[in-house]
């Protein structure tokens, strides 16, 4: 990724920008404010201006960096693993239920018949492809508002809803 994105540590030069820098000795930010002359004001914005971009190069870079790579290069491994666990839900709710129906009707000295069995193993398959479909459809609409830096949610919601034309 820093191939692409470059190293934006050295993209100025020089880390002390302007007469009054940005970094004090413990190389925290630090803007002079009690500067003097002709162009101290604009200095003063400027060096402002430059802590706040290092600022975000340092907090805030990083971590969107690491988004875009999980989003970019690790996105299917995530939906694999968003996936598993619908269908873990699925298929241990299922259990649940159809322990549920066996304990039920033992209580009374019944067993499932198998017209009933098929009809759990058919729900349960559906109830499956559901879970993985809207585990896919909801991981690729992450990645596109993670990648999108959110703004793309809104348009899907209109175009959702029919909202588009107006």
């Amino acid at each position: 990724m820093d191939d692409y994105f470059g190293n934006f540590g050295g993209l100025f030069g020089n880390q002390m920008y302007g007469k009054g820098g940005f970094f004090n000795q413990n190389n925290n930010l630090y803007v002079n404010p009690f500067r003097s002359g002709d162009q101290s004001a604009q200095d003063t914005l400027a060096d402002l201006y430059e802590a706040e971009f290092q600022d975000y190069l340092n907090r805030f870079f990083p971590v969107e960096k690491d988004l875009i790579a999980q989003m970019t290069t690790g996105f299917e491994g995530l939906k694999q693993e968003e996936i598993g666990r619908a269908q873990e839900a699925v298929a241990r709710q299922y259990a649940n239920v159809r322990g549920q129906e066996q304990r039920r009707q033992a209580g009374y000295g019944l067993q499932l018949r198998p017209e009933t069995q098929g009809d759990y193993q058919r729900s349960e398959t559906s109830a499956l492809v559901a879970a993985r479909n809207f585990a896919r459809m909801r991981a690729n609409e992450r990645r596109m508002q993670i990648l999108s830096g959110g703004a793309g949610s809104g348009m899907t919601q209109k175009a959702v809803t029919g909202g588009l034309d107006g």
